[in-house]
This record gives C-alpha cells, structure tokens and sequence, in this order.
C-alpha cells in the first residue's frame, strides 16, 4: 500500500495567519507508523515553515512541491512548475501521478484543460490547486483529477472555505485506488470525510 498525503495553497500568512489545530489533528490521526510515503503540495506555500517541517517529519521519501503563482512574492521562485511521481505495481504496471499548481489553466480548474495535461504527459492522475475548492473529479478519458482544496481555507475566487486535504492510497496488488476528502468547516467545528473508490484498468482508471 503506498499512501500519499495531498494539499496545499496554505498562503501564509497573506492570506491566512496558520495551519488550524484541527487539521494537524486529524492528519496525524491518518498516519501509519508514523508517516505517509510521499506528501504532494499543489504550491502557494508563501512563507509557512512550521507546517513545511511537519510535512517533511511525517513523510518517509519525498515532499514533492510545485511553484504556485503568489510563491514568486514567497521566497518559493526555484520551484518547478511541475513534477512527476510514477508508482510501481505489480506485474510490471505503474500509475503516474502528475502535480501542477493549476495557474497554467483558464478558467480555474477547467475539467478539460487538465485533462489535456494529463494526458500530453502520460499522468493518469493529475493533482492540482489554485482554486482553493477541493474535488475529485473522473473524466470521460479515466483520467483521475484532484484536488486537495487549501489546507487553511483561504479566500480565492471560487473558494469553499473549507480547509482541506487528501489521502490518497494505492494498492499494489489489487491496482485498488482509494481517495479520502477530509474538510474542516471552521464555522461549525466540524470534520466531514469521503471516501471514492477506483481501479486501475489497463491504463484507465475506472470506478469501483
């Protein structure tokens, strides 16, 4: 089983002035000794090295981060644009998890224009930010989208308001894909989780 952490679009402390308790929380419930393979941050990190430090101790191999459009303010600007995680199955098969901030895309979030990214660089999954609105998005083509949403539930255009995250974990074996949202609505001091199902299906990901 590998388990990836997904989120991002912290903006602090333009936009937001911490990481809630709450969230810490309730990441930290989702470990499995102790961390979590990998963590993908969608980029506008801006300046938050106390949740950077948490990231990097919860996770064994690598923090993938991508340059978001307000990290040129940030002290962020060497990051990439993009990067790329291939995972490794059985039987010789491997799922490719793509990550972009979602800048790149106009109107924010177009289903179709990351699809097309997706598909020009092979990524059967593609995870993206930028709109700080966590989705989970299957297209026509089984290309799996997402969207982890603001980890602090900053403003954007199209916000939720929500601080959120994924968890996003893959079985080798059974080419099983499970995809956890957890968002943190502040007003009501509530958590609500969902759960979505998939399947790797030669070089389609399917619902299950």
């Amino acid at each position: 089983m590998v388990r990836i952490l997904l989120t991002g679009d912290s903006h602090i402390p333009r936009r937001a002035s911490m990481v809630p308790d709450e969230i810490y929380s309730e990441i930290n419930k989702q470990l499995v000794n102790n961390r979590f393979d990998y963590t993908l941050f969608t980029g506008d990190l801006i300046d938050a090295p106390k949740l950077l430090d948490f990231l990097n101790n919860i996770t064994i191999k690598e923090v993938f981060k991508v340059i978001g459009n307000m990290d040129y303010y940030g002290g962020n600007k060497n990051l990439p644009q993009s990067r790329h995680l291939p995972i490794l199955l059985s039987n010789n098969k491997k799922i490719s998890i793509g990550l972009i901030h979602g800048h790149q895309v106009h109107p924010r979030g177009d289903h179709s224009q990351l699809e097309s990214i997706a598909l020009e660089n092979g990524f059967n999954i593609l995870v993206s930010g930028h709109t700080h609105k966590e989705e989970i998005f299957l297209t026509r083509n089984g290309i799996l989208l997402l969207n982890p949403g603001s980890i602090t539930g900053a403003w954007s255009f199209v916000a939720s308001g929500n601080c959120s995250f994924i968890v996003l974990k893959i079985e080798e074996e059974s080419l099983n894909i499970l995809v956890k949202l957890f968002q943190y609505k502040r007003k009501d001091s509530l958590f609500t989780i969902s759960e979505s199902n998939y399947q790797l299906i030669g070089s389609s990901i399917k619902r299950s």
